[in-house]
């Protein structure tokens, strides 16, 4: 099995593919977040823009930076770039309650193991919330046999790829 290291550059080598979720993906996706708290990510360029298919939670969320931590808050414009070089709402709205988060990740496996830049932030982030359901965004050709996990690591409890809604047995 390849080190996170050597498989972090391994897939960041390979393209996310954009191509159109499948009706069951969009389906299956607005069940689950129907009526919920969604916190959902805004896209790096590397990373697959879901959000327009978001639709039918109660409060669509981001993270954000501020006081020097991540923090949730409410999605909406306009929008600047934060320390972290990522997008966030210029009138920050903080809440601290989320049914689901979606989650961008370089790699995933089918055990719902998140293999992401390295820093650990997203890890610790989700870990303060432990209650909610966990969502990987992903395509097919980061969706690997094996990550290798560590105990910080925290798990998805769905994957998402275009054509594909995997619910992990955790």
């Amino acid at each position: 099995m390849l080190e996170k290291s050597e498989l972090r550059t391994k897939l960041k080598k390979i393209s996310m593919v954009n191509a159109d979720y499948s009706q069951m993906v969009i389906d299956n996706l607005q069940n689950v977040i129907k009526d919920k708290v969604v916190c959902t990510y805004i896209p790096l360029e590397n990373e697959l823009n879901i959000n327009m298919h978001l639709k039918g939670q109660s409060v669509l969320a981001t993270t954000c930076h501020q006081e020097g931590e991540m923090q949730i808050c409410i999605y909406n414009g306009p929008l600047e770039k934060n320390i972290f070089n990522v997008f966030q709402p210029i009138n920050l709205k903080i809440i601290d309650k989320v049914d689901i988060f979606l989650v961008p990740g370089i790699g995933f496996d089918k055990k719902g193991t998140r293999l992401g830049r390295g820093r650990g932030i997203y890890d610790q982030f989700l870990s303060r919330h432990l209650n909610a359901t966990f969502i990987g965004i992903t395509d097919k050709n980061h969706l690997v046999n094996e990550i290798p996990s560590e105990s910080h690591d925290i798990k998805m409890h769905i994957l998402i790829t275009h054509d594909e809604f995997i619910q992990v047995d955790l």
